[in-house]
């Protein structure tokens, strides 16, 4: 009576849990909230930024807060909802901005490092860029020119390098730089370790800067007007230790509060205001009275003419670009400018960007310079359409779960599916309680952990089947049944964790999702099936209807005839045959290696829709009009006649901002296209995640040895990680095999696989552990088939319905999570293949060697060798047989049925 009451007062609380869950998630509830969808599921941009201090300069934690805050600012005055913006590392700040409208614009502002500098243009320039007594400008109009003139003039060697460049000969193109000196360039892949042969170093002189023109601004020294995106370059002085320094005046100079965007008046085009503070004002003043004072030496040393020839100009510079030199008329402003009245930027092309140049100046200058590392852009249309796909995945899983547990445990099964319910809707409820935010991949760890939570209940119900074909009453059968189990589902989901928290704590942002969706689906799954299941179980258990083990499937032998072979005698064919496969495997890797992404390798990929299926010619030939000649370029999905696609993908080198919007652009010109999706990963954060995941995936691989080593023994361990490797390797061969590319999310998949797998090993080994002490005089060889045969049914049943799952998110989850669905169902298959064939095996074969089951191997053969393995599938001479149901006779029968009928009653007592 007690124990039923503990269980009704279980499921009250479940029920109320279940109303609470209701409450958050129905729309007009006091306590509703909304699930937080990432980028990925409603469309956004994500860049990953990487402090670059100066050469010299160390970079401070403070300096990355206060990047952290100023980028904040940016984006609250863009705004953006609910924005996330962290660090991570010791030099990066990664930003997501879901559902961004203008994402061109949000990427300028957050990376932009706002460094004004105000240079007395005449002056400031050097070198090559300057001709003559009367100081004209002289643009260079590719950067190999400008640095090959100044080598020419010999800067190099009488200041030493600043920087270095490695540029082709032609068509003197940048290949790799600036770095700070010529050992890291040849340090480069893109060098090898010498100056490769048409190739050509250059430097950068100390105490200058490479300026440009043209991106912005419509007017360049020198050149005058520009138009049609041509870039000239120009080498500055650049020394703050000099006296007067250069350059003269910096955004500290400014009164950030009275910068603002606005237009000019006479001429009605957008122009910056800039509100100088005292000091600023000052030099203003001083540095445009030097201008106009040597504009009008220059006019009469010339002996006349027109004097706008001889105006000297004052150039504005942000984040070493030019984007106006407004000249100083000497006849009007003889004494110069003062700057009590501020100053104002001018040609600027528009609005928006006159609005762009004042948001970075008000917010201030990032106190380091940034570079991009990586970017993702996903438009809203393509986030829609995941989700649409990520919910009929998770929902077609979890029909199929459900089909599979009615179907293989009948009321079982039904209990079962009930506690399904409950676990999606505790699930759910997490999600909103704590605003985990759901991802693609975390929907991919949502739709997973459907098996995990279906797992634990079939390793139970398996347990109160055996217990109950063994004769006991069914109350007992679940009792005992949950009592042994327990120890399994925690060792089992123990280990699942440790994976999704290595995963949670190296992986990048996406993988993260998922790690985090697997570990909460992990946690949830455990209290369904040994709260929910139990209470639900322990209430029908005092029903009569319910005492009856046909009721729950288990009827039958103990072990049927199908199962009983020697598996453990036979390990020499499976340990040959796994040689074999791993063989092909690191062949594979050998010769072919593997088709790694640009998560690892770098690079830019573009997907996109096309409204009418579009000849994959057609768009091979509209990247090569924009120089794109050499990308990949593959249709996705669905194949019509004349190799005609509706989704494509594009992979090339990485491609900066204005070149990703230039590629996007013309593809929208030429096909009207929709659900536009771009990710940039640089070369050297792709080697970050290159060794994050090597990292990760030892890392785990350590944590679970030692988990299991502290749960049973070293020999269970050796062989688990035998397992483990075994998986692991031929997963990834079967990856090099096919050549299917390999991403982040491979590699998340992949540690998934060694969690699944450990899953079914535990599962094993847990029932030898159990044998070893009740099998006194059995070999080692009975004891592990034994083993396998009663656990071997769960085993496989517990693979089979993860994989139902997973077989959905190949089917529905769209091409984004296909070759992630892929690499759980080659690993948890094989993993079911090692679980059986290789660890059990394996143990018994350690176990052999210990003193005392080699005496019993010894006894058993009746010499001390190896008995050989039979080859005519029966079981070998030592085994012991299955127990056997006694028949039962009538008034035995009888005597059961009123045991049972007592034991339903309270107390057991007849009233």
């Amino acid at each position: 009576m007690r124990e039923r009451r503990q269980h009704l007062i279980l499921v009250g609380l479940i029920a109320l849990a279940l109303l609470g869950a209701a409450a958050l998630a129905v729309p007009g509830s006091p306590i509703h909230k909304e699930p937080v969808l990432g980028l990925d599921l409603q469309g956004g941009l994500e860049v990953v930024l990487q402090a670059v201090p100066e050469r010299g300069e160390t970079l401070q934690a403070t300096d990355l807060e206060r990047s952290k805050e100023i980028i904040r600012n940016r984006i609250d005055k863009i705004g953006v909802a609910e924005p996330e913006i962290r660090t991570q590392g010791d030099d990066q700040i990664a930003v997501e901005l879901p559902g961004v409208e203008n994402a061109d614009q949000a990427r300028d502002l957050i990376g932009q490092t706002a460094q004004l500098e105000l240079y007395d243009l005449q002056t400031s320039l050097v070198g090559p860029s300057v001709s003559g007594l009367d100081f004209q400008a002289v643009p260079a109009a590719k950067l190999n020119d400008l640095l090959a003139a100044a080598a020419t003039q010999s800067l190099v060697r009488e200041n030493g390098g600043a920087a270095y460049y490695l540029f082709e000969t032609e068509p003197k193109r940048l290949v790799a730089g600036p770095l700070p000196t010529r050992e890291a360039l040849l340090d480069t892949e893109s060098a090898g370790g010498k100056v490769p042969k048409g190739h050509k170093v250059f430097a950068l002189p100390n105490k200058t800067a490479v300026i440009t023109c043209g991106n912005r601004g419509d007017f360049c020294p020198g050149v005058g007007a520009v138009s049609g995106g041509a870039v000239y370059f120009y080498l500055f002085k650049h020394d703050l230790q000099a006296d007067p320094p250069v350059p003269q005046m910096r955004g500290e100079d400014l009164e950030l509060s009275g910068t603002q965007s606005d237009f000019d008046t006479q001429t009605g085009q957008p122009i910056v205001l800039m509100q100088f503070t005292d000091a600023g004002a000052d030099k203003f003043h001083d540095i445009t009275r030097d201008e106009a004072q040597r504009g009008r030496r220059l006019f009469n040393q010339s002996g006349g003419g027109d004097p706008d020839l001889y105006n000297q100009n004052f150039a504005i510079v942000l984040d070493r670009e030019l984007i106006t030199a407004p000249s100083i008329d000497f006849t009007q402003y003889p004494d110069g400018i003062s700057g009590g009245q501020g100053a104002q930027i001018t040609g600027i092309g528009s609005i928006g960007e006159a609005q762009a140049i004042a948001l970075v100046l008000q917010t201030g200058a990032l106190p380091v310079k940034f570079k991009t590392l990586s970017e993702r852009n996903i438009s809203a249309t393509l986030g829609e359409d995941s989700l649409r796909k990520a919910l009929r995945a998770a929902l077609a899983g979890m029909v199929l779960v459900a089909v599979f547990l009615l179907v293989a445990y009948r009321f079982l099964g039904l209990v079962a599916v009930i506690g399904l319910a409950i676990y999606a809707a505790f699930l759910y409820a997490m999600i909103l309680i704590f605003n985990v935010t759901l991802t693609l991949p975390g929907f991919a760890g949502m739709i997973l952990t459907i098996g995990v939570a279906a797992d634990a209940n079939i390793v139970i119900f398996e347990r109160i089947k055996e217990e109950a074909r063994s004769g006991k009453s069914v109350r007992a059968a679940v009792g005992t049944g949950y009592a042994k189990g327990f120890s399994t589902i925690v060792d089992a989901n123990v280990v699942t964790a440790i994976t999704a928290v290595v995963l949670f704590v190296l992986a990048t942002a996406g993988v993260k999702g998922f790690a985090l969706m697997l570990l909460i689906g992990t946690a949830m799954s455990l209290i369904t099936a040994v709260f929910a299941t139990r209470a639900m179980l322990g209430l029908l258990a005092g029903f009569r209807w319910f005492a009856r083990p046909g009721f729950m499937g288990a009827t039958g032998a103990v072990i049927p005839k199908w199962i009983q072979h020697d598996y453990v005698g036979k390990r020499r064919i499976w340990f040959a045959f796994s040689a074999a496969i791993i063989a092909i495997s690191l062949g594979s890797l050998g010769v072919k290696q593997l088709n790694l992404g640009i998560d690892f390798e770098g690079g830019t990929e573009l997907s996109f829709q096309t409204p009418q299926p579009t000849a994959l010619d057609e768009v091979r030939d509209q990247a090569a009009t924009i120089g794109q000649e050499g990308a990949i370029i593959q249709g996705v999905g669905d194949e019509f006649p004349g190799q005609r696609y509706g989704e494509f993908s594009i992979k090339t080198e990485a491609l900066d901002g204005p070149e990703s919007q230039r590629l996007r652009g013309e593809l929208e010109d030429a096909f009207e296209i929709t659900n536009f999706g771009a990710t940039t990963v640089s070369a050297s954060f792709g080697e970050q995640i290159a060794r994050s995941a090597i990292y990760a995936i030892i890392f785990s691989l350590f944590l679970v040895v030692l988990y299991i080593t502290f749960r049973f023994q070293w020999k269970f361990a050796l062989a688990t990680i035998t397992a483990m490797i075994h998986d692991l390797v031929i997963a990834i061969g079967i990856y090099s095999v096919a050549g299917l590319e390999v991403t982040s999310a491979t590699v998340a998949a992949l540690l998934t696989v060694l969690g699944y797998s450990i899953y079914d090993t535990i599962i094993i080994l847990d029932r030898v552990r159990e044998n070893l002490p009740l099998m006194r005089r059995a070999t080692m060889q009975t004891i592990g088939n034994v083993s396998l045969w009663e656990t071997i049914r769960r085993s496989l049943a517990t693979t089979f319905i993860t994989l139902l799952p997973i077989s959905a998110l190949y089917v529905f989850g769209g091409e984004t999570l296909k070759d992630f669905a892929f690499a759980l169902l080659v690993g948890i298959g094989s993993g079911a293949y090692s679980s059986i064939f290789i660890a059990a095996p394996m143990v018994a074969w350690l176990k052999e060697r210990e003193p005392e089951f080699a005496k019993r191997r010894e006894t058993a053969t009746g010499k001390d060798t190896e008995p050989p393995a039979s080859g005519d599938g029966k079981a070998p001479v030592d085994v012991v047989p299955p127990p056997v149901e006694p028949k039962a006779s009538p008034s035995a029968s009888k005597r059961e049925r009123r045991r049972q009928r007592r034991s339903s009653r309270p107390h057991g007592r007849a009233r």
